[in-house]
């Protein structure tokens, strides 16, 4: 099946790209996360070019919601604190900085859409298409991305511009978001059809 990708109705989703999982050292390091940085970064301008929304997400944990990952991720409690409420490890990169007019969705779990307001933001500008950037492509990407198939959004996930810890994962990952909920294409591609409105199905 191939959607017809209209810069009218999609928008760029960047998910978790966040210093707590990109920065060297960071204690919930994705090495790879670094390298999609540039491919996000082409995403994320050439929609701000044609006006496309760009929604950044962040993995936020807190105290007030000791949630079970806490208990499954001990790294987001003290003494660590990775991507504990108010510590610099919540922020996004340096290099991906949303601009002051871009929604920002904190959630407290894997899927962005689960207890936020996501849904209601997108549905409120009539966005019915999703492009998916980011880490982790197996954890948070593709909870979001069942999510998002779920409410009926069309998706796209950019298969160079995510990222995990194994290349493996990230092979079967990306496979299985071809075969069950949605297309797959790679970052010069969706460039390509954002910019001449042209539809594109899944690659290879």
């Amino acid at each position: 099946m191939i959607f017809n990708l209209n810069t009218e109705s999609v928008a760029l989703m960047v998910i978790d790209m966040q210093k707590g999982f990109v920065d060297k050292d960071a204690a919930m390091e994705v090495p790879a996360a670094r390298k999609i940085i540039p491919n996000v970064q082409l995403l994320i301008d050439c929609c701000r070019s044609k006006q496309v929304p760009v929604i950044f997400t962040r993995f936020v944990y807190s105290n007030k919601v000791p949630n079970l990952i806490g208990a499954l991720h001990p790294q987001h409690k003290s003494p660590i604190n990775c991507c504990m409420l108010g510590d610099k490890s919540v922020e996004v990169v340096d290099a991906l900085q949303p601009l002051d007019t871009e929604l920002v969705v904190d959630k407290h779990g894997y899927d962005a859409f689960h207890h936020t307001n996501l849904d209601y933001a997108l549905r409120s500008i009539k966005r019915q298409q999703l492009i998916f950037t980011g880490v982790m492509t197996d954890i948070c990407v593709l909870s979001t991305v069942a999510s998002a198939l779920h409410h009926e959004y069309q998706v796209w996930v950019a298969n160079d511009a995510t990222a995990t810890l194994w290349d493996n994962v990230q092979e079967v990952t990306i496979d299985l978001c071809r075969r069950a909920y949605g297309m797959v294409s790679s970052t010069e591609d969706l460039v390509l059809s954002i910019n001449q409105s042209e539809p594109i199905g899944n690659q290879v």
